[in-house]
C-alpha cells in the first residue's frame, strides 16, 4: 500500500542549513508578525514559506499544536497533502465548479433543476441562463454556435485549467498519484456499432468532436486521446501516475450533475439507446467504452505504463438509486455490471503489466450496503487479486454528515465552526475513525478513498473556512486513513470558477499554491440567484 501522507519534500525549502535556517526565522518573524514566542518554530518557516497557508493569531496556532500533540499524534510540520489528487472540473464538467462567486450548494439539488453553471472561461464568460450538466451546456452551445466553436471553447478550456505550472506544483508539494476524471466521450468511437456515422466520422485521436449522447437529446465533445496521452506522459516525467476514471456514463448511471445529463433521470440501467436501432442496451454501451479505455491503456510502452497506477472502469454506480422512487435500476444489475467489467480487465494484459483496477461503489446504491457488497467482493475477486491489483474504493465525505459529522456556522451540525479546536478534532476524528474501521473490517485487501475533502457542509457559505480549522480537518483525515491503510485522493485540485467552495475543496487554494484567475466568471443574465 502507498503511503497516504506525503511531507512537504526537501526541495520546497526545509533542506536549510543552520545559518540559512536562522535567516529563514527571521524572515518568518517579519513577514508573519508574530510573537517571539513562536517565531523561532519551523512551523512558522514553512508557514511563511507556503504564503502562510494556515497563519493565525498566537492564540489560534497554539491551540492547533496542542491538538496535534493529544492521542499520541506526533506534532508534524505543516502542510501535509495527501498522495493523490483529482482533477475534478477538467475532462469532466460539474455545474458547481463553474458558479462564479454566487456558488452555493456543493453538487447541486434537485431544488435547483436549471444548475449553477454560470461560466466555462476562457471563450465563455457569460451565458444567457445557468446550465445544469455538461451534456447540457454542450447541447445550448452546438445548437447555438455551432460545433466548431463548441469544441474549441471546451479545448481552450482543457488546455488552460490544467497546465504546466499545476503538474510542476504537485512535483512540488510530493504530490504521487492524480486521478482524471473523464467522461464517456473520450472512447465515444466504442459505440460505433450503435450508429457508425455518429460515432465513427471524427478521428479519436486527435479530433475534439460533438458527439450526441446515445439516449437523450444532449451531447459531449470528445477528448483527443493523443492529447490526453502527452499529459500523462509529462505526469511521468515529474514522478506522478494517473488513475484513469470513468466518471460519467452514456445516459446517465448515477444522480448527480457529474452524470453528464443532470437534471433529467439516469437511465444507463434500464433502457436501450435511441440514435441507433434500439437494440443495444446502455448498459452495454458503457461495457463497450471500459473495454475501449483497457485497450487503449494496453497499448501503452513500458515508458509511457509508467504515468498510469491503475484504472476506475464506473464512478458512483448508481447514486442514489436507494432513496429512488420509483427506482431507476436493480441492485443486483449494478453488481453485476461491475462483475462484468471487472472480468474484462483480469482478462486483460493490465494486472500482469502492474497497473491496478479501483472498483468505486457507494452507499447510496444499496439498502444494505456491508453486508451486500462486502460478501459481493470477498467472494468476486480473490485473496491474490483483492491482494495485488484489485483495489475496493469508497468516497468519504462529512459535509454531508448532518448533526453527527458536518460543521457550519449556523445550526444543525456536529459543531460550529468557531468551536474549540479540540472539540472540532473529537468530532471528526471519531467520523473519519468510524468510516475508515468500518471499511477496513467490511473489506480485505486494497482499498482507497478516492474522493475527500475539507469542505464541513454542503451549503458552502455556511461551511467552517477557518485555515486552522482546516489545518485540523486535514491532519485528523488523512491520519484515519493512513492508519487503515487507506489509500487516498483528495477532491479536488483547483476551483477558480468557484470561489465559494475553494476553502474546503481545492487542495491548490489550500496549500497557498493559487493564484486569483483572470478569466471572468459572471451571473448568467437569467439568474437563479436573484
Amino acid at each position: 500500500m502507498r503511503e497516504v501522507l506525503t511531507p512537504v519534500p526537501e526541495s520546497a525549502g526545509n533542506n536549510l542549513t543552520r545559518g540559512a535556517r536562522n535567516e529563514f526565522k527571521r524572515q518568518a518573524f517579519t513577514c508573519l508578525s508574530w510573537s517571539s514566542a513562536i517565531a523561532g518554530t519551523a512551523a512558522v518557516v514553512l508557514w511563511c514559506v507556503r504564503s502562510a497557508v494556515f497563519s493565525h493569531t498566537h492564540h489560534r496556532v497554539d491551540q492547533v499544536q496542542q491538538i496535534l500533540k493529544q492521542g499520541n499524534h506526533p506534532v508534524e510540520t505543516p502542510p501535509y497533502v495527501p498522495a493523490g489528487v483529482n482533477l475534478g472540473g477538467w475532462l469532466c464538467l460539474e455545474d458547481w465548479f463553474f458558479s462564479g462567486t454566487l456558488g452555493e450548494a456543493v453538487s447541486t439539488g434537485h431544488t435547483t433543476p436549471q444548475g449553477q453553471g454560470a461560466c466555462l472561461p476562457p471563450h465563455i464568460s457569460q451565458l444567457s441562463e445557468p446550465w445544469p450538466s455538461e451534456g447540457n451546456l454542450t447541447k445550448r452551445l452546438n445548437d447555438s454556435k455551432g460545433p466548431a466553436f463548441t469544441a474549441e471553447a471546451f479545448m481552450a478550456h482543457r488546455r488552460s485549467y490544467i497546465g504546466n505550472a499545476d503538474v510542476k506544483a504537485m512535483q512540488e508539494l510530493g504530490i504521487k498519484f492524480v486521478r482524471i476524471p473523464i467522461t464517456w466521450a473520450a472512447f465515444a468511437d466504442a459505440l460505433k456499432p450503435i450508429n457508425e456515422k455518429v460515432y465513427g466520422s471524427h478521428d479519436p485521436e486527435h479530433d475534439a468532436a460533438v458527439v450526441p449522447d446515445p439516449f437523450y437529446d444532449s451531447a459531449m465533445v470528445t477528448v483527443p486521446r493523443a492529447w490526453l496521452k502527452s499529459f500523462i506522459q509529462k505526469l511521468a516525467k515529474h514522478d506522478i501516475k494517473a488513475l484513469l476514471d470513468l466518471h460519467a456514463m452514456p445516459g446517465g448511471s448515477s444522480e448527480g450533475t457529474y452524470n453528464g445529463v443532470w437534471p433529467s433521470l439516469p437511465m444507463f440501467w434500464m433502457f436501450n439507446d435511441t440514435i441507433g436501432n434500439g437494440q443495444t442496451t446502455l448498459r452495454h454501451a458503457g461495457q463497450l467504452v471500459s473495454q475501449a479505455l483497457i485497450d487503449w491503456v494496453d497499448t501503452f510502452n513500458s515508458v509511457d505504463m509508467k504515468g498510469i497506477v491503475g484504472l476506475t472502469l464506473m464512478n458512483e454506480p448508481a447514486h442514489q438509486l436507494a432513496s429512488a422512487s420509483p427506482p431507476w435500476a436493480s441492485q443486483l444489475d449494478v453488481l453485476a455490471w461491475l462483475e462484468e467489467s471487472s472480468g474484462r480487465f483480469r482478462h486483460s494484459r493490465l494486472p500482469s503489466r502492474g497497473v491496478k483496477l479501483y472498483v468505486n461503489v457507494i452507499e447510496t446504491a444499496f439498502h444494505n450496503f456491508d453486508a451486500t457488497v462486502g460478501k459481493w467482493w470477498n467472494s468476486k475477486f480473490s485473496s491474490e487479486e483483492r491482494n495485488t491489483w484489485a483495489v475496493i474504493d469508497r468516497h468519504h465525505y462529512n459535509a454531508w454528515g448532518g448533526s453527527t459529522c458536518s460543521g457550519r456556522t449556523v445550526s444543525g451540525g456536529a459543531y460550529y465552526c468557531d468551536q474549540p479546536l479540540e472539540e472540532i478534532n473529537k468530532t471528526i476524528h471519531s467520523c473519519t475513525e468510524s468510516f475508515a474501521a468500518s471499511f477496513s473490517n467490511v473489506f480485505t485487501g486494497l482499498k482507497a478513498a478516492s474522493e475527500w475533502s475539507l469542505g464541513t457542509f454542503d451549503q458552502a457559505r455556511f461551511a467552517c473556512t477557518d485555515q486552522a480549522t482546516n489545518h485540523v480537518l486535514l491532519q485528523e483525515q488523512l491520519r484515519s486513513l493512513t492508519a487503515h491503510g487507506i489509500e487516498s485522493f483528495f477532491w479536488t485540485w483547483r476551483m477558480p470558477y468557484g470561489p465559494t467552495f475553494e476553502p474546503g475543496w481545492s487542495l491548490k487554494s489550500i496549500l497557498g499554491k493559487e493564484t486569483p484567475s483572470n478569466l471572468p466568471c459572471m451571473a448568467p443574465k437569467i439568474s437563479i440567484f436573484i
